[in-house]
């Protein structure tokens, strides 16, 4: 309540001492001061200025000098100024102003984009050329300038990036909407230095040149999701209602804290910058092959604008598909002193097995809803309203098989290799559990906001205010309900396991007296009944406010304030009821135990085919799968709904932290020229102080709560130099902070009973803190055409780190394991520390040309292709191996390669994303060491016919390769975890009108 007060007061004074200059406004009005000189750096440092954006050719600015221009003045007026007794002529060429010679300029030539400031007014303040310079524009000359398609798409991208005030990335919507992306993660991918995760086949997650503590936001506003620490559900979020990704990846003053890499803002479409009516739909076939089922998706947007003030706008995006993944996983591996690995007859100390062999299945049935809504009102040229909303749902319903075969120490004829991993050997009196899993997933979130800005002639105004909510239940995969089997009494099996052949699945040949895939031999060891919940609320709002300045090259002084309430909560409940508890209720033969017959809303069956078709390897493939329905299990034994206050040891589980933050920042804005070159840039501080209140409970009886403050000064500068026309280099340099994952700070405890591990909070946590230096060099050598080298270095002072020890967890150690009969004994438990300091550095690289210069029809390609390498050194140890361990979730190479054709019916794009190998976080030496993922591709495409100006047939593919996922604990060998999902096919048509 404290830093509430202090926000409101400090905004309500900046309103009234700047109230009084901001009731004299021209929306053209702007101040300059542009000496007499040539065209070439004289139309560059007018449109800093101006905040337009102009396109002028080298042929057509040389031998041109441009008059001096001078005060304040409307822009059109200043323009006049500038170009009166030249024989230069502006034409509004869709965003932007094109100059023009006023004889039609015979050859083909190569424009310069000239551009401004992120302060610079909406390019449609221009209306039109003076009328006493009337356009003479030849078709020839017009065709060099008009483009659309995705050369258009990459114009703009490159438009925006260039008119930045800081180094950013940027994709635009017709670029987004020409990748076969199915949400917001994988459009954002084919950015450089942007790497993502996927979960189940969908791009989920992301880390900005290897970093992954970034902010999220949706037309500059926190998107708060329904993910653990309140992350985002970018799975659910359609690529469609976007209009562009912008990465800032260095900062200014004016823009929130929270991001280490980078600050990535999801801007979505805006009725009044489309045609008056906009109408447009797409309804597509969605055929994903190893479910071998045919689904859909559709999506629909109307746009409609009233007398150019106010503007409507409505879209939708829905998909309803199956998938099929297939997964191996190990369970982890276990150092043991207790296996005979080289043949001698003696147990040799150190080698490490692995836990289990477990095949699944799963079958999803997938239903994804975004809904986004814009209503943008101009009353008057000076001012602008703005409400949007966004809702997405992300619904998915699974059933998967799980054959596990849990090993131990008993083996024979076993095999280690140099670093003791046991590669092969046969295990005795191994476990068979054929479990079947309902595992939903539902993510929901919604994301309100509202502004208005009031531009005056000296200062501008704006003020923005902000709701999200995320919820979510997340059921998986291998959480919420399942009955956990074992064999019936004297049913024995052994195990022959060999990783040797580096397959994605090891082989394993099973030798047991009974046949493991008859239902029949098995009973109920217990019941497995878990959940994740998620509720999270974000509030924010800020005010903010430009005062134009007649000093020299200071064009302007921004200063604002910022106050932001985050309240996060989840809980992971766990609910284990054994077979000895429930067999009054359904031993219906009175046996003594639960048989499979006897197990409401369980079907065993062979419906779900094949284990990893296509794969090499010896091992089974027809496992015993089928389905189950938690509900009707629930109701016919009497089970609570999982939730922290309806099971023992539930409360644990919570996390509840609310976090308040309170910012101000002042920032000035420069332009001038430094030896006859354009120079801009701006540098300014930001204030922060946040507070944060972490509760839970230490037991289900006794409850605790955790304070922490901490407050923040965030110098920034960025400057760009126009080194040549189409050569720009910027510099950069930042502090900057970045709160640890409100995951991270809670006080819970959750444990992972398969593995013996489980992971703790820490309220106590800092933020990550660095000094980060940024510089690039880019060329815009030809239209829709781009060559840039990026390089960075950050200084990180306060690293979080894992450390892993063996605890005895009162009331769970002590519980007997229903497959085993023994104690669950010692939990290895994570808890994140704050740690010393590192360091991130590396380069990118970004190359884009549309092949223009190549003879017909070779003139219609184009090429994409970024390079990025990330390098660095953390306080990070690898408590097996006692070596540095990177960056977790950072690989050090990844690149992107994109080609296109297309003209005027035709187009195809194809598009291959590669990262290498990265590592996933800390293990325990006893665990099997530290978990990586291994280096993977991906190879997507997409390819439209156009029927008509309106009407175009669509195709497009991702996963074209299927290529396997892979994990590994601290060696290729100690293989993990791997995977394989659908290739998924979009087919249809779309239209605008």
């Amino acid at each position: 309540m404290r830093i509430v007060r202090s926000w409101l007061f400090g905004a309500s004074a900046a309103a009234i001492c700047c109230s009084a200059t901001s009731v004299e406004a021209s929306a053209q009005t702007r101040r300059f001061d542009v000496p007499a000189q040539p065209a070439s750096s004289g139309i560059l440092l007018f449109a800093h200025q101006a905040g337009i954006q102009i396109l002028v050719s080298t042929p057509v600015a040389a031998g041109v000098t441009t008059n001096r221009v001078q005060g304040a003045m409307d822009v059109s007026a200043a323009l006049k100024m500038l170009l009166a007794g030249t024989n230069l002529v502006p034409v509004k060429t869709g965003g932007a102003i094109t100059l023009k010679r006023r004889q039609p300029v015979a050859s083909r030539i190569a424009l310069m984009p000239v551009v401004a400031q992120q302060i610079a007014a909406p390019v449609n303040e221009i209306a039109a050329p003076p009328q006493q310079e009337p356009a003479v524009v030849s078709p020839t000359t017009e065709q060099d300038i008009v483009v659309t398609g995705i050369r258009a798409s990459l114009q703009e991208s490159i438009n925006v990036k260039r008119a930045a005030s800081n180094i950013v990335d940027v994709i635009t919507a017709q670029d987004i909407g020409k990748l076969p992306d199915q949400n917001v993660a994988e459009s954002m991918s084919r950015i450089s230095g942007v790497q993502i995760t996927r979960r189940e086949g969908d791009g989920s997650t992301f880390t900005v040149r290897g970093i992954s503590q970034n902010r999220l936001e949706i037309n500059g506003r926190t998107l708060l999701g329904p993910g653990a620490g309140g992350n985002a559900s970018l799975e659910s979020i359609s690529p469609e209602i976007i209009s562009s990704i912008v990465v800032s990846k260095s900062p200014t003053a004016d823009m929130p804290e929270g991001a280490l890499g980078a600050t990535v803002n999801l801007k979505t479409k805006r009725p009044l910058d489309l045609a008056d009516l906009v109408v447009s739909g797409r309804l597509q076939g969605a055929y994903t092959d190893q479910a071998d089922h045919l689904g859909y998706r559709g999506s629909a947007l109307v746009s409609k604008n009233f007398s150019d003030t106010l503007g409507v706008l409505a879209s939708a995006a829905y998909s309803n598909t199956h998938t099929r993944g297939y997964s191996f996983d190990s369970g982890g591996w276990s150092r043991t002193n207790n296996i005979d690995g080289n043949g001698d007859g003696v147990n040799d100390p150190g080698l490490f097995r692995p836990n289990r062999f477990m095949a699944r299945i799963f079958d999803r049935a997938e239903q994804r809803l975004t809904l986004n809504s814009s209503i943008q009102y101009r009353p008057a040229d000076k001012w602008e309203i703005v409400l949007d909303g966004t809702y997405s749902r992300l619904k998915r319903e699974r059933q998967s098989a799980n054959y596990q075969v849990l090993l131990n120490d008993n083996d024979v004829g076993a095999v280690a290799d140099k670093d003791g991993t046991i590669v092969s050997g046969t295990f005795n009196n191994v476990i068979v559990r054929p479990l079947v899993y309902d595992e939903p997933t539902e993510f929901r979130s919604t994301n309100l906001g509202a502004s208005t800005k009031y531009d005056g002639d000296i200062v501008k105004v704006s003020a923005d205010a902000s709701y999200s909510k995320g919820r979510g239940t997340d059921g998986g995969p291998g959480a919420s309900f399942t009955y956990v089997v074992v064999p019936r009494a004297g049913r024995v099996a052994s195990a022959a396991i060999d990783f040797s052949k580096g397959n994605a699945v090891p082989n394993l040949a099973l030798t047991s007296n009974f046949d493991v895939n008859d239902p029949a031999q098995y009973q109920l060891a217990s019941v497995f009944d878990g959940d994740n919940v998620t509720n999270n609320t974000g509030y924010d709002g800020r005010v903010d406010f430009t005062i134009l300045s007649r000093w020299g090259p200071l064009q302007s002084i921004q200063v604002g304030s910022r106050y932001e309430k985050i309240q996060f909560y989840s809980e992971t409940p766990q609910s284990l009821p054994s077979a000895a508890s429930l067999v009054g209720k359904h031993d219906r033969n009175g046996d003594g135990i639960i048989t499979v017959d006897e197990l409401p809303g369980l079907d065993y069956n062979d419906r779900q085919g094949s284990f990893f078709p296509g794969v090499g390897g010896d091992f089974p493939r027809d496992i015993l799968g089928g389905t189950v329905d938690k509900n009707v299990a629930r109701d016919a034994f009497g089970l609570p709904v999982p939730r922290a206050n309806a099971i023992p040891f539930g409360r644990v589980s919570i996390k509840d932290v609310e976090q308040d933050t309170l910012a101000f920042y002042a920032r000035a804005n420069v332009a001038g020229t430094i030896g006859g070159l354009p120079l801009a840039g701006n540098a300014g501080v930001r204030y922060i102080t946040f507070e944060r209140i972490s509760s839970g409970y230490l037991s289900d009886t006794q409850p605790t709560l955790a304070k922490s403050r901490f407050d923040y000064w965030l110098p920034s500068a960025n400057a760009s130099l126009d080194l040549r026309n189409n050569l720009i280099f910027r510099l950069a340099a930042a502090k900057v902070v970045a709160r640890p994952n409100l995951n991270d700070v809670g006080v819970s405890f959750v444990p992972l009973l398969v593995s013996r591990t489980g992971s703790r909070g820490n309220p106590t946590l800092r933020p990550f803190e660095a000094t980060q230096y940024d510089a690039t060099l880019e060329w815009y050598f030809a239209p829709s055409s781009a060559l840039t080298v990026a390089g960075f270095y950050k200084n990180v002072d306060s690293f979080t780190i894992n450390v892993t020890q063996s605890e005895f967890i009162g009331g769970l150690s002590d519980q007997i394991e229903p497959s085993t009969g023994q104690p669950y004994g010692l939990f290895q438990i994570t808890q994140p520390i704050n740690g010393s300091s590192g360091k991130i550095k590396g380069f990118e690289v970004a190359f884009q040309q549309s092949l223009r210069f190549l003879p017909a029809p070779f003139d219609n390609l184009g090429v994409q292709a970024n390079y990025t390498y990330v390098d660095s050194k953390t306080p990070l140890i690898d408590e097996a191996t006692k070596t540095a361990l990177p960056l977790p979730g950072l690989s050090k190479n990844s690149y992107n390669l994109i080609g296109f054709y297309e003209d005027k019916t035709f187009m195809l794009r194809v598009a291959y994303i590669r990262r290498s190998k990265y590592l996933i976080g800390q293990g325990g030496a006893n665990s099997g060491g530290s978990p990586y993922a291994a280096a993977r591709g991906q190879l997507d495409m997409s390819g439209q016919v156009n029927l008509t100006k309106t009407v175009r047939l669509t195709i497009e593919g991702i996963n074209l390769t299927r290529e396997v996922d892979r994990q590994y604990l601290q060696t290729p060998q100690r293989l993990f975890y791997s995977a394989r999902e659908d290739r998924r096919v979009f087919f249809g048509v779309a239209a605008t009108f």
